[in-house]
């Protein structure tokens, strides 16, 4: 049993919530105006370094050029080793933390969603959803065989000009220079994005980026298909098969795999209870939470954070 000055320690230690980070908090890096940025990792300042020290997320996308030296990521659970010559991308929402090693140099660039896609109906969102949004949401791409790391750097170098001289439409030209950067990168990926030409194809896939987009927004308050469906003016029937078409599960397994996923990021990485993590997910009934929870993971919550921790 804990001294009782030990749990006063404790609980005022207790880590109950997972740090927002927004692009305005890397200072300089960042262009106030259109808010995107590109600098070298050695380059970011002290702010940038220290929010590394403890799991957080982004509010905007982040593409990771490791350069040189070695570090892991952690995203969602999940450590990636990077080394030398890798490219992974980051979606806002996920927990994510790095180690660093002191030689360790590249690129970070940073943006919001409007620069790299300006519609879900665009042939872009394609491109975001297989290098962002995959099945195991992140995504890793080693560059050290590729035709394309010339033309990627190249690339990059002539972002972080624009951003210094901005000239005029320098935000436009960024904007162009970024989609043509995701573009070559997705086409190193093990499976390269396919971009599909029907019309219906293209309104199937803008309704599941909606979906998925509804998800993100309302899955703490909304649990049902049927909710959703309605949102998107379809029958709950129609949005299980467009969902099981373009990704291979139902709309339902979506919805819970948000739930758990935000369930398991708060397991990870605070010290909140169940109960407590049951509320904040939108479930009146912390027990139906827990049941819920081992269900479809086969783990209590308790179970799944002490073996996390391992």
């Amino acid at each position: 049993m804990f001294p009782w000055y030990l749990k006063i320690k404790h609980m005022a230690d207790k880590k109950e919530q997972i740090e927002i980070v927004s692009l305005s908090e890397y200072g300089h890096v960042a262009d106030e105006q259109y808010e995107f940025s590109v600098s070298t990792l050695c380059n970011l300042g002290c702010a940038f370094f220290e929010h590394q020290n403890a799991p957080h997320r982004h509010n905007f996308y982040t593409i990771y050029w490791i350069k040189k030296g070695e570090l892991t990521h952690t995203i969602d659970m999940v450590t990636h080793v990077v080394k030398r010559n890798t490219l992974f991308f980051l979606a806002p929402g996920q927990v994510h933390q790095l180690k660093l090693s002191e030689k360790v140099d590249g690129y970070m660039i940073a943006f919001h969603d409007s620069l790299m896609c300006p519609s879900d109906q665009s042939d872009m969102a394609s491109v975001r959803k297989g290098l962002f949004v995959n099945d195991a949401f992140s995504s890793v791409i080693d560059l050290t065989e590729s035709d394309d790391e010339k033309e990627l750097d190249w690339l990059v170098q002539r972002m972080m000009r624009e951003i210094e001289n901005k000239a005029p439409n320098y935000g436009v030209a960024f904007q162009n220079l970024l989609q043509y950067f995701l573009v070559v990168a997705s086409r190193n990926t093990t499976m390269p994005v396919a971009v599909i030409p029907e019309y219906q194809a293209k309104h199937n896939s803008a309704l599941f980026m909606n979906f998925k987009t509804l998800i993100e927004q309302k899955y703490k308050e909304l649990k049902n298909v049927s909710e959703y469906a309605s949102l998107l003016h379809i029958k709950p029937v129609l949005l299980n098969e467009i969902s099981k078409q373009l990704s291979g599960i139902t709309a339902g397994e979506h919805i819970r795999n948000r739930v758990i996923l935000e369930a398991q990021r708060y397991l990870y990485n605070t010290d909140l209870t169940a109960k407590e993590i049951a509320y904040k997910l939108g479930f009146e009934d912390p027990h139906y939470f827990s049941r819920f929870f081992k269900k479809y993971t086969s783990q209590s919550p308790s179970e799944f954070k002490e073996l996390a921790k391992v």
